[in-house]
């Protein structure tokens, strides 16, 4: 049997936290981070046209109450109806953003399938996260291009990074061991000096 639970609609979690180390027009985000509403639009299209519950989808907006209402306004401009979109401005990062997903969904018999868009830098942080939380759901990571320098998008990561949760630690243990069966099924050959 399938670990995963039937799934009726369709939920996208739209990321659009940032931390702007430079200013930025007013009234405006990061070009991140209109690649990731690029990316949302995309997947809302398609969700829409190609699965039969394409009607009964969510757009999860995470971000501060001025972004979050800039980003729901592009969504809006862009022909999402207004309805489906709903907006978070509690969460602070990754992990807070799922907590309230996971609030949101834990309820229903059949929970919605999962979208998350961040930037692709967000997929360690995403794979943690999602291993320890949501396990069971039907979950898929899409990754926006973020264009920034390498630098900035490190000191952007380390405020986000996740605490190590059970899961890693059991995955850890697990690997570890395979390596030793594995080692001893198929010692190396020790150098011939």
């Amino acid at each position: 049997m399938s670990e995963y639970r039937f799934t009726h609609g369709n939920l996208i979690i739209l990321y659009a936290i940032y931390r702007q180390t430079y200013p930025v027009e007013q009234n405006r985000i990061p070009d991140y981070v209109n690649e990731r509403v690029k990316l949302c639009l995309n997947i809302h299209k398609i969700i829409e046209q190609s699965k039969p519950d394409g009607k009964k989808t969510v757009i999860w907006v995470v971000g501060s109450q001025h972004d979050g209402d800039y980003v729901s306004n592009e969504l809006v401009e862009s022909g999402v109806n207004e309805n489906i979109v709903a907006k978070d401005y509690l969460s602070k990062n990754v992990t807070e953003c799922f907590d309230r997903v996971l609030a949101f969904i834990k309820d229903r018999t059949n929970p919605p399938y999962l979208y998350f868009i961040g930037s692709v830098w967000l997929r360690e942080i995403y794979d943690s996260v999602v291993l320890s939380k949501l396990k069971g759901y039907r979950i898929q990571f899409e990754g926006a291009l973020d264009h920034r320098p390498v630098k900035e998008v490190e000191e952007e990561k380390l405020l986000d990074a996740p605490r190590k949760g059970l899961e890693h630690y059991k995955r850890r243990t697990m690997d570890k061991a395979i390596d030793i069966v594995l080692n001893r099924m198929f010692p190396e050959e020790r150098s011939r000096s």
